[in-house]
């Protein structure tokens, strides 16, 4: 019997030790052989890399007024816990109903492809490879379908094979979930965005319900009174295929976000942050643990030269003088037809731009609004339509091209006496009238009362804007010199500013004649050109810095919209300062220049007489414009006015022009309302932004 018990200890004794030895081997297999392994497939399924994405810089005005900031909202995101479809469908149905139940939505990429009710979203409705792509999308092979399966079909076959979505839901509540489940295997796994405080919060009482589900703070812009700016300020958007290719080695993604134009786009490189990235572990239970960070880098603030309070003076000026334009009737050649315009105004010391307005103006609010935002969809849809003239993308400050008219004649005549052609008080009869190969070339006066204007100088001609004096002098200097002054005022020349899109402009001469017909020059053509009219072409920017160099005595500036850029800390990163070139012109010749545009706002027969009374003691220096574009049969001609102040001591130029505006006497108007707003305001820069890190801090 003992030696029984004592056979049977040492059989279990070996039973145990071989036990033993296979759990050693199993350990030893798992750890030491296969342990590399092991951990690489644990690490692939609980581990997650997340993008934390960092906050765009702000637009500033130069006082530190936002134009364009940041706003927090939140997302919902979904990471892979490894979840059967059955418990993943029934997780997307019940984040479906907390979303609908607190008035959010979700995101749709899905509809791209299939759309409810039933048919083929843009990706698919006129592709001539549906199962090309339907495979891309999801992975699938499709192997059964061509190019006539139904939206039906595919439907079907999506629902039962790839997301295996159960039958005992309703049709919509399938497609529901499978759009929830699409965002889910897609590059960017947002199942919902912007939602409410009352979704975050259900969401994460109920925690337990939703392993995987991340609730992601998400920076967004957001304009502040950038309809008064939509041009300058621009908009930001999702970035395309060509922008990424572009951009590609400065680390953007398909998820990014871009500037698409104004300072968006000009300033991209500053206002784009850093992003972070967050290693964020998955618990058995589907919760999520951030395991380690690397923090982003704010974008940088970038500020602007504009005074958003004179901006917003000169767009309300515009949009109101245009509609006075339009409604007057007390003058014939109104065809009550004007219906944009545009205003610049400079500093003539500094070549700061103050304001440049563009009416009509747009939104950029509306390309980051929701996709289900109607109004905002009607609003985009609208700045793409020909015959929209109440919003638009056109920056015509910088990229229109308008004939000048006589605001060109203050340039003849600084020609004309820099070339020794003529003196300030060498006197001319105007008859109303010159003739120039054979050519009978009128005045406006000659046209209504068959008279001329009597005996002018040159300062008596740019106060009354004789033609035919400048059909003279202009002929006595020559195209070749009065080409060769215009180009030294930046006429013609992009001005260089720090915005995207600027034209040249066109400088009427023999060499551009010849582009466009086969007839020599003429001296008909002299005198037209001398008056602003033949092929001159010049946008507004480079008229605001044309008056501004009057005014400054030569001092040629390149105008400039960006004033600063601060980094998030407060510290700066770049400061622009004034560029110029000095043009050599004798002090009495451009004293004499300036009398004449003082005479044209303020002698009794000057061409914008009256206009500036509100603004004494301030003198105002300046010259109207009435431009024929040879469509005068039809429209209204255009209208323009440069000018500038304190006349004695100046410190704003300022170009307006109105599309079909009639005479430039009705458009100076607008330059008064800016020039008043500026005084009022005490304009001289003793108020310029000072950088400040609370005050960053504060707009982030």
């Amino acid at each position: 019997m003992k030696q029984f018990f004592k056979d049977r200890y040492t059989i279990v004794g070996i039973v145990i030790v071989l036990m033993f030895s296979v759990i050693v081997y199993q350990l030893a297999n798992m750890q030491l052989v296969q342990g590399e392994n092991y951990y690489t497939q644990s690490q692939s399924k609980i581990m997650r890399s997340t993008t934390i994405l960092a906050e765009r810089g702000n637009i500033l005005d130069r006082y530190g007024v936002p134009v364009a900031v940041n706003s927090t909202s939140y997302s919902v995101i979904l990471m892979d816990t490894g979840l059967g479809s059955k418990k993943l469908n029934e997780m997307m149905y019940k984040i479906l109903k907390v979303l609908e139940k607190n008035g959010d939505t979700h995101n749709k990429t899905f509809s791209k492809y299939l759309t409810y009710p039933l048919g083929f979203g843009s990706m698919l409705k006129n592709n001539e490879n549906r199962r090309k792509t339907l495979k891309i999308m999801t992975g699938y092979e499709f192997k059964d379908f061509d190019q006539d399966s139904t939206p039906e079909e595919i439907y079907e076959y999506v629902k039962d094979m790839v997301f295996k979505v159960d039958d005992k839901y309703s049709e919509k509540d399938a497609y529901d979930i499978m759009t929830l489940r699409f965002q889910g295997i897609s590059m960017d796994p947002v199942l919902a965005e912007s939602i409410s405080t009352k979704t975050i919060a259900e969401l994460e009482e109920r925690s337990d319900e939703f392993p995987g589900i991340i609730i992601e703070s998400v920076p967004s812009r957001k304009y502040v009174d950038a309809k008064y700016a939509g041009q300058l300020i621009g908009h930001v958007g999702p970035i395309d295929a060509e922008e990424l290719a572009k951009n590609s080695d400065a680390g953007y993604k398909m998820t990014d976000t871009i500037g698409k134009s104004g300072v968006e786009l000009t300033t991209e490189g500053y206002l784009r942050g850093t992003n972070g990235y967050r290693r964020v572990e998955v618990d058995d239970n589907g919760k999520p643990r951030t395991v380690s960070e690397e923090s982003v880098k704010p974008g940088s603030d970038v500020v602007l030269t504009v005074d958003m309070g004179l901006q917003k003076v000169a767009m309300d000026s515009l949009a109101k003088n245009i509609k006075l334009i339009r409604e007057s009737n007390n003058n014939k050649k109104n065809r009550h037809d004007a219906f944009a315009g545009a205003a610049v105004a400079i500093d003539v010391n500094t070549g700061e731009v103050l304001a440049l307005a563009n009416y009509p103006s747009y939104d950029p609010s509306i390309f980051i609004a929701d996709p289900d935002d109607e109004a905002a969809n009607k609003a985009k849809a609208a700045l793409g339509d020909p015959k929209n003239t109440t919003t638009s993308e056109y920056n015509r400050a910088i990229a229109g091209i308008y004939t000048p008219g006589s605001t060109f004649k203050p340039l003849v005549g600084i020609a004309a006496l820099e070339e020794g052609k003529t003196t300030p008080y060498e006197t001319y009869f105007d008859k109303g009238y010159e003739t120039y190969d054979g050519l009978m070339l009128k005045s406006i006066e000659y046209n209504q009362y068959r008279a001329g204007l009597g005996t002018v100088n040159l300062i008596t001609a740019i106060q009354k804007s004789s033609n035919p004096y400048f059909y003279n002098r202009g002929n006595r200097v020559g195209i070749d010199n009065i080409v060769k002054w215009a180009k030294k005022f930046g006429l013609g020349q992009k001005t260089g500013i720090d915005l995207l899109g600027e034209s040249k402009g066109i400088i009427s001469s023999r060499e551009y004649k010849k582009t466009v017909e086969p007839y020599p020059w003429t001296a008909a053509d002299t005198a037209q050109t001398s008056i602003g009219q033949m092929y001159n072409s010049f946008t507004p920017i480079q008229l605001a810095n044309y008056a501004a160099t009057i005014a400054n005595g030569g001092k040629h500036l390149k105008p400039h919209i960006i004033k600063r850029v601060v980094k998030y800390d407060g510290s700066i990163v770049t400061e622009t300062k004034p560029e110029y070139e000095i043009i050599p012109v004798k002090k009495e010749n451009m004293k004499a220049i300036q009398q004449g545009m003082i005479a044209v706002a303020n002698a009794t027969d000057g061409t914008a007489a009256n206009t500036f009374i509100d603004l004494k003691p301030i003198t105002v220096a300046g010259k109207t414009g009435t431009a024929e574009t040879g469509r005068e049969a039809t429209q209204s001609s255009n209208a323009l006015f440069i000018c500038y102040a304190p006349a004695d001591k100046p410190q704003i130029a300022v170009a307006v022009v109105v599309e079909r505006g009639v005479f430039g006497a009705y458009t100076a108007p607008i330059a008064k309302d800016i020039l008043k707003y500026y005084f009022d305001s005490n304009g001289t820069g003793n108020k310029d932004y000072t950088v400040k890190a609370d005050i960053v801090q504060l707009t982030k």
